[in-house]
């Protein structure tokens, strides 16, 4: 049967009239934007592009303003040239102003070039963890689906076994059979409502824990995605195709590259320590004291070279260290993209798996109702006992449970598929 055929009986869950149900887009959008995870690397990617500017401030001149109050006793005053001069003011002002620019500097092109590719990959890492985000929370919501069908299968068990408890009860006081099949009935559903309340509960459990991902009160209706799994009979290409677009688009693989470009520009650094730095100043001052050449307004320039000859041969020591460090990083981001081909079919195969097992899990549900029904007509008239219509009913739950798990596992598989692939939970290329 092909798996379209079955849409209508995927994943059905009950949806209250007087609420609105929340959708699976609904659901990413509120992770996204609420969950402290996704919010956080947003905040990761604000301090890369602060570290950018502040490297960037190299290329802008460095201005600096200062002013001075003074208050004396008494003036101090000088007669030059039968004049008299005042050298210090009772009430004396003074205010400075100081420029200075890196004309050169080798060691601040490649900080600021580590500072971009960090800022590039903090980028990256942030949109990948948002699609991370989603995906948790795509998964959540049908690990919640999927508990709802299971305590529903369950209260249709505890419906089933009060019937046959009813008819066990009248067939009994009809003398047609004895007290031993309303012994088995009452067995039965017993265990039946034993199985419904612990479904229920782990709905609750489910639902709690999409509450906590979404960082917002769940609704009591789930609308069904039933795009997500249209796509699962779709002819796809070639394995090899797949893998080699997974890695042109993974965000984790591009920030791992980034992470270690910006580790060799910062290897780099220490040897411009070899090179000296060149500074343009300026100093401008006035004061309401003219001393004895009568001068308030007073200006400097000129250029300050520095040139460290030897530090001890540190710049060696750090230059080795961030060179490992960044063959290292290398090494991480060869080793992450080539984990790709193997996530990649590895989902592949998994997903290979759950259409053969939603296949197969319709097949047993349709076998056991029918097994189920020709077993409770038996009972009725008298060619079955009580034992077998509570092993067929045991074996309807079971196939029905198997079936909602499959129906889970075959959506799971889909979103797995679509994140090793690097799209999203809509199966679409991410927004970096």
């Amino acid at each position: 049967m092909p798996l379209l055929l079955l849409l209508p009986l995927l994943l059905s869950t009950s949806v209250l009239a007087d609420g609105t149900p929340l959708t699976l887009d609904e659901a990413i959008r509120l992770a996204v934007t609420r969950n402290e995870r996704a919010l956080a690397s947003g905040e990761r990617l604000e301090a890369a592009e602060a570290r950018v500017s502040k490297a960037r401030a190299f290329f802008f001149p460095d201005v600096q303003a200062a002013g001075n109050y003074t208050r004396r006793p008494f003036e101090r005053t000088s007669t030059v040239g039968g004049q008299e001069v005042v050298l210090s003011k009772r009430d004396a002002f003074s205010s400075s102003i100081t420029a200075r620019q890196v004309l050169f500097d080798a060691r601040a092109l490649p900080l600021w070039r580590q500072a971009r590719s960090d800022r590039d990959a903090a980028s990256l890492e942030a949109a990948e963890e948002r699609r991370l985000v989603a995906f948790e929370a795509a998964a959540a919501f049908l690990r919640t689906l999927g508990a709802d069908q299971v305590a529903g299968a369950a209260e249709r068990r505890v419906e089933l076994a009060r019937k046959n408890l009813e008819d066990a009860r009248a067939r009994f006081e009809a003398e047609i059979t004895s007290s031993n099949d309303v012994t088995r009935a009452e067995l039965e559903l017993a265990t039946a409502e034993r199985e419904a309340t612990r479904a229920r509960n782990d709905e609750e459990t489910s639902r709690l824990s999409l509450a906590n991902l979404l960082v917002s009160d769940v609704p009591e209706a789930l609308e069904v995605p039933q795009s997500l799994l249209a796509t699962a009979d779709r002819e796809r290409p070639a394995e090899e195709e797949l893998v080699t677009r997974a890695r042109e688009r993974r965000l984790d693989v591009a920030a791992g590259l980034k992470r270690a470009e910006a580790l060799h520009f910062w290897a780099k650094e220490p040897m411009n320590r070899f090179f000296p730095s060149l500074v343009a100043r300026a100093d401008g001052r006035w004061t309401n004291e003219g001393g004895l050449n009568a001068r308030n307004t007073t200006w400097t320039y000129g250029l300050d070279l520095s040139w460290s000859l030897f530090d001890s041969a540190t710049r060696f020591a750090d230059r080795r260290e961030r060179n490992a460090n960044a063959r290292a990083a290398d090494l991480n981001a060869r080793a992450r993209e080539r984990a790709v081909e193997l996530e990649v079919k590895a989902a592949l195969a998994s997903l290979d798996n759950a259409r053969a097992a939603v296949r197969q899990a319709a097949v047993a549900l349709e076998a056991a109702r029918k097994n189920a029904s020709e077993t409770t007509t038996l009972y009725r008239e008298g060619l079955a006992n009580a034992l077998a219509v509570a092993d067929a009913n045991q074996s309807l739950f079971e196939a029905d449970v198997a079936l909602t798990n499959e129906r889970y596992g075959l959506g799971a598989a889909v979103l797995d598929t679509w994140a090793a692939l690097g799209l999203d939970p809509a199966g679409k290329e991410p927004l970096p």
